[in-house]
């Protein structure tokens, strides 16, 4: 998950980066060639859920994708700021793309994420910047979070939702795996494989509305 930073942060972030309205000379600028995002619900660790916000895009530099320097996910009405650096971001390979982003962004109170538009922008070692804009809109729909639940040594799951992923996690909370999940109650080995069933600390899941952008994730289980 993102650093948190506190409000008053993420306005003057917002503010400082709505000023940079001028692109440098010199090497050609990215370019954001596909762009995906959906919001979230997340278990807070006390009291009710709270939302999040996943933006991931492929994006294209005449110098390679090592170049680009920061990303910035910003919604200007709100006046709050992401900032992502190679500290913090995800790199996802997916056939002949490299997708890069973060997921669970959320505000500083876990408030709802505001809706309306948003921008990602990319900036590069040359200070060029590029801009995509979309736009996060809707309420959640009436289902519940999955339930995940591990006892006798196998997993269940009940989801309402369209897609359902089963969710491995090792000792450290890494996520290893995350399969579709099975309809019926099934062991570690059959859910994730022997290799990766011996590496699971906890269990979980995870339900998505492709028509919405929305998803929304369970509890954790443990499993020893």
């Amino acid at each position: 998950m993102m650093p948190r930073a506190g409000s008053g942060g993420l306005a003057l972030a917002a503010a400082a980066l709505a000023a940079l309205t001028g692109v440098a000379c010199g090497s050609k600028q990215p370019e954001i060639a596909a762009l995906e995002w959906r919001l979230e619900s997340r278990p807070a660790e006390a009291g009710s859920d709270y939302e999040s916000l996943s933006v991931f895009a492929t994006i294209r530099d005449d110098d390679g994708l090592d170049n680009i320097l920061e990303l910035w996910v910003v919604n200007d009405d709100s006046a709050q700021a992401w900032k992502l650096t190679d500290a913090d971001w995800i790199k996802v390979a997916e056939g002949a793309d490299t997708w890069i982003g973060a997921s669970a962004l959320a505000t500083p109170e876990l408030a709802g994420m505001p809706r309306g538009p948003y921008r990602l922008v990319a900036i590069d070692a040359a200070g060029q910047r590029v801009e995509r804009e979309f736009r996060v809109s809707g309420s959640f729909p009436d289902k519940k979070a999955p339930v995940a639940a591990f006892s006798g040594g196998r997993l269940s799951i009940s989801s309402a939702w369209p897609e359902t992923l089963a969710l491995a996690f090792d000792g450290t909370g890494l996520l290893i795996a995350s399969p579709g999940a099975s309809a019926q109650p099934s062991s570690l080995v059959d859910s994730f494989g022997p290799d990766l069933a011996a590496r699971t600390a906890e269990v979980g899941a995870y339900g998505y509305d492709p028509s919405l952008r929305m998803g929304a994730f369970s509890k954790r289980v443990r499993t020893r």
